[in-house]
C-alpha cells in the first residue's frame, strides 16, 4: 500500500509541475471576463472583442458620410476622450459634420500591460504595437463596409502606428494625417527608450538632450517605473523600424505629415525623411511650433479652406 501511495503522490506531482500550465481559470478584465493559463503571471495580453465596436468610442451622427478615426498619443492607460470628454478637434468649425471616433491603442483598451509581473520586454513591445495596428486596421474596415468616407488621424504615438499599419495591413482609409511623428525615429531616442529611459530635444527639434543614466533612480512608486518600463519599450518597438525603407512599395499619395520644427518630443523630421515623402507624392507640411501645437495649426488651416480631408 505505501508503495501505491507513494506512486501516486509521484503522479500527482508530475501533474502539478507538468501540466499545471494547462489548467485555466477566469480573470476578471476591463471589458468582462477571459479564461487564461495559471501559468500566466507577467500581465494579461490582449484579447479582440467579438464585437469591434468596443475598439472605440464614438461621438456624433453615425448617418454621416465622414468618419474621423483619431488615435492618441501615448502609450497611455485611458483615451483623452474617456477621461475629460474632450479633444482638440472639437474646436474644428465643422466638427458636428463627421462621425467621430477615438480609437484605442493596445494600452488604453488593455491597461493591464502596465501591470506587468517579471518585466515589460521588447518583444512584448513589438507584440502590443501590432495589437494597435490591428485595431486601426479593424476600425477602418468597419466603416469602410459600411461605404464611410474614412480619415485616419494619429498624433504622437498613433502617429507612428500609422505608418506600421499601412506597411503591415491593407490600406483601406482615404486619407491619412500623420501628426508630430516620424517614420524614423531618432536613432539616439531609441537607444535609450531601449534601456528604459525617456529623452527630449532641444528647442531646435533637432539636437537630442541626453538622459542622465548615472544619477541613482529616483524615489517613485513601483507602479511609476512599470508604467515607465512599458511605455519605453512600446515606442522603442517603432523606433527600431525604418518606415522610409518599410514604405518603399506602398501607395503613399493619400497621406499628410504634419511636423513641427520645434517638436521636442520625438525631434522635427529629417531631410531624409522629407525628400522620401515627397517621392511618395506624400504630402509635408511644417509648422513653426512644438510636439503639441501642430493640431491646432491644422484645424486654423481647415477652419480657413486652406485644408481639407
Amino acid at each position: 500500500m505505501k508503495k501505491i501511495a507513494l506512486k501516486i503522490s509521484v503522479i500527482i506531482g508530475l501533474f502539478l509541475t507538468i501540466g499545471f500550465g494547462y489548467l485555466e481559470k477566469e480573470k476578471r478584465t476591463k471589458h468582462g471576463f477571459k479564461k487564461i493559463s495559471i501559468k500566466e503571471v507577467n500581465y494579461s495580453p490582449t484579447v479582440f472583442p467579438e464585437d469591434t465596436t468596443k475598439l472605440w468610442m464614438s461621438e456624433g451622427s453615425i448617418a454621416n458620410d465622414t468618419v474621423l478615426i483619431m488615435g492618441d498619443g501615448g502609450p497611455t492607460n485611458q483615451l483623452g476622450y474617456d477621461y475629460n470628454g474632450k479633444i482638440d478637434w472639437m474646436y474644428l468649425n465643422s466638427f458636428k459634420n463627421y462621425h467621430f471616433v477615438s480609437l484605442h491603442q493596445s494600452s488604453t483598451y488593455n491597461p493591464d500591460i502596465f501591470n506587468w509581473q517579471k518585466s515589460f520586454t521588447l518583444e512584448d513591445g513589438i507584440k502590443e504595437i501590432d495589437n494597435s495596428s490591428e485595431m486601426m486596421y479593424r476600425a477602418i474596415k468597419y466603416f469602410k463596409d459600411r461605404n464611410k468616407y474614412v480619415v485616419v488621424a494619429g498624433h504622437s504615438y498613433s502617429a507612428f502606428v500609422v505608418p506600421h499599419y499601412i506597411a503591415t495591413r491593407p490600406s483601406l482609409a482615404d486619407k491619412y494625417f500623420m501628426i508630430s511623428g516620424r517614420l524614423n525615429a531618432d536613432s539616439l531616442q531609441t537607444f535609450f527608450q531601449l534601456k528604459g529611459h525617456n529623452s527630449k530635444f532641444e528647442k531646435d527639434g533637432k539636437t537630442l538632450r541626453e538622459p542622465d543614466t548615472t544619477r541613482a533612480r529616483p524615489s517613485r512608486t513601483e507602479r511609476y517605473y512599470k508604467i515607465r518600463k512599458a511605455s519605453e519599450m512600446l515606442k522603442a518597438g517603432l523606433g527600431i523600424r525604418k518606415f522610409t525603407e518599410e514604405l518603399k512599395t506602398k501607395d503613399l499619395s493619400n497621406l499628410v505629415v504634419f511636423y513641427g520644427k520645434r517638436d521636442q518630443n520625438v525631434g522635427a523630421l529629417s531631410e531624409v525623411e522629407i525628400r522620401f515623402l515627397k517621392s511618395k507624392n506624400a504630402k509635408v507640411m511644417s509648422f513653426g511650433t512644438d510636439h503639441y501645437g501642430v493640431t491646432r495649426e491644422i484645424i486654423d488651416l481647415m477652419d480657413g479652406g486652406k485644408l481639407s480631408f
